[in-house]
């Protein structure tokens, strides 16, 4: 069992005026044991700090933090079986590949052979056995990432916490990595707890993940639950690339009225208020069947090959996207008629952004 939890977790710094600046508020986080977690948020939403927290590199103000369900928040960083890999690899550069890989196990005195053994076993698992006599400097991106990976392996930690590993990788390296890092994971059982700023990263490799704000948690969910059903839209617009769509639209007698569209939609359940109506780019449809339309002009076309995506204005003034599979030629300043369904509607209270409960399908 490898279990970690935050539970009601606060953090302040001092202001450098007499007071403090709070930072965490009453943070909630569930990484279960052998699950890949991410935190994922923009910058200074409190995810490093949470990160370090867990660590025992920051002490929590309030709030407990547990490892299999045994409060830590006294015990040193050094005694809590937890594997640390950082964004700019922390490689000591006068030490060879091994040297830094075993590096942990010396300074606790452990025996040459067991180290060297050690050592062979961490580096087989990522790789780098042909590499163990190199400096890093002679090492590509992904290799040092590799031996700071290894160097977290060898303590036979079965928490493993990452702070952007990957950020410092190209794109096609940073592909690569993900899915080794992924495979590894669920080959050694590890409990990851991985932070980014990077959605896409948060989304093709994590079991569950923990979108982060202004030092709340905003939503915790399955990936997929992340995508389809946001708590807010603050989620909504930070998940997705591009994200979802929020158009205001105001209810009445003869239907829900979206942006200045001049036919109103005529839901099953009724919408008799003023509501943010969301909806997911690939969920537009060019002239398609769906009971719902949308109308707008091209502003611009990103023809990408595999899709093309369209940003439109509609006739509200609202700009909005639409992602059409494959290649599109329509042209700059073209009026076009999309569709979609009630199904593929989220709603949106308009004063706190929360989630409403969505309107049943026609």
């Amino acid at each position: 069992m490898s279990e970690v939890q935050l539970s009601g977790v606060t953090k302040s710094f001092p202001d450098g005026h007499g007071g403090r600046t709070d930072v965490l508020h009453g943070v909630d986080i569930l990484a279960p044991s052998g699950e890949f977690v991410v935190l994922l948020g923009p910058s200074g939403c409190g995810k490093s700090t949470s990160l370090r927290i867990i660590a025992g590199l920051e002490s929590a103000t309030g709030g407990d933090v547990l490892i299999d369900g045994e409060r830590v928040n006294d015990v040193p960083a050094a005694k809590r079986s937890i594997a640390m890999v950082f964004q700019n690899y922390a490689l000591y550069p006068h030490l060879s590949v091994m040297e830094n890989i075993v590096f942990g196990l010396r300074v606790r005195r452990v025996g040459r052979a067991e180290r060297q053994e050690r050592g062979l076993e961490a580096a087989r698992k990522v790789g780098l056995e042909a590499y163990l006599d190199r400096k890093p400097s002679q090492l590509s991106g992904g290799q040092r990432q590799r031996a700071a990976l290894a160097r977290a392996l060898v303590s036979d930690a079965k928490v493993v916490l990452m702070d952007e590993p990957l950020s410092n990788l190209d794109a096609k390296l940073r592909h690569q990595m993900r899915i080794e890092l992924r495979t590894l994971q669920r080959e050694l059982g590890l409990t990851v707890i991985y932070v980014t700023h990077d959605q896409v990263e948060a989304m093709t490799m994590a079991d569950h993940v923990v979108v982060m704000r202004d030092g709340f948690v905003a939503q915790a969910a399955a990936p997929v639950d992340l995508y389809t059903e946001p708590a807010d839209t603050d989620v909504a617009s930070f998940i997705g690339s591009p994200p979802m769509n929020l158009l205001p639209a105001r209810g009445s007698d003869a239907g829900l009225t979206v942006s200045g569209h001049p036919r109103p939609w005529s839901l099953d359940a009724p919408v008799d208020t003023d509501v943010v109506v969301g909806i997911r780019p690939e969920s537009l449809a060019l002239d398609g069947t769906g009971p719902l339309e949308v109308l707008g002009r091209v502003r611009t076309a990103e023809v990408l090959g595999a899709e093309t995506l369209l940003t439109l204005e509609g006739p509200g003034g609202d700009t909005f996207v639409a992602r059409l599979p494959g290649i599109s030629r329509i042209g700059t300043g073209t009026d076009v008629r999309l569709t979609t369904t009630p199904d593929d509607l989220r709603f949106f209270d308009p004063r706190t952004g929360r989630s409403l409960t969505t309107p049943a399908s026609a």
